[in-house]
């Protein structure tokens, strides 16, 4: 009888095992996202894959050389519908929202407007257009021009060597970027480059 009793609970164990590789199968585990990283001088060009999916970006921060903290970080990459790009301009608490930020490349100037500021800093969204792209591919060094809280205005130089290079590997990779509001987040402080 305990024999009997033992087959039933081992054949039993055996039916639930296999339903259980059966449903493993049948649910396939979702894979994990892969991201992969490119340095082109001054630019670091990010990609991630998930679900089958890729999108990069590509960003450059530039750094307090005494507090080793950010003083601006630009991230680019492409809108999520695919039609243009967008670049996203960061500074550090303590600047004046209202008059916004100035991006110049070269005689090229654009006005942008703060939208939010978190604890990372304040965040200022532009539309980069294809003049803007050009100018940024072909000039070695832009500025980004903001008033600080005690009125003064400062400009904050950022480097273009190696925008260029960088932007096509973007495309290549499938520069497009999360249908997400913020997908710029990803990119904050991830670039080690001054």
């Amino acid at each position: 009888m305990a024999r009997r009793g033992g087959l039933a609970i081992a054949g039993g164990l055996l039916v639930l095992v296999g339903a259980g590789i059966a449903f493993w199968q049948w649910t396939k585990p979702a894979e994990a996202p892969t991201s992969a990283t490119f340095g082109f001088e001054n630019w670091l060009v990010r990609c991630q894959t998930t679900d089958g999916k890729s999108g990069c970006g590509m960003s450059q921060q530039i750094l307090d050389q005494r507090a080793r903290r950010p003083v601006l970080q630009l991230i680019l990459a492409g809108v999520s519908n695919g039609e243009g790009y967008q670049l996203v301009v960061v500074l550090p608490l303590g600047v004046t929202v209202p008059p916004g930020a100035v991006i110049q490349v070269g005689e090229l100037k654009r006005n942008v407007a703060f939208v939010q500021c978190l604890p990372a800093g304040c965040i200022a969204p532009l539309d980069a257009d294809a003049e803007l792209l050009d100018a940024m591919k072909t000039t070695e060094e832009g500025r980004v021009g903001v008033v600080d809280r005690i009125g003064k205005t400062i400009a904050i130089p950022f480097s273009l060597k190696g925008f260029a290079p960088a932007f096509e590997k973007m495309e290549e990779q499938g520069g497009v970027a999360s249908g997400d509001a913020t997908w710029w987040t990803r990119f904050w402080n991830s670039s080690g480059t001054q």
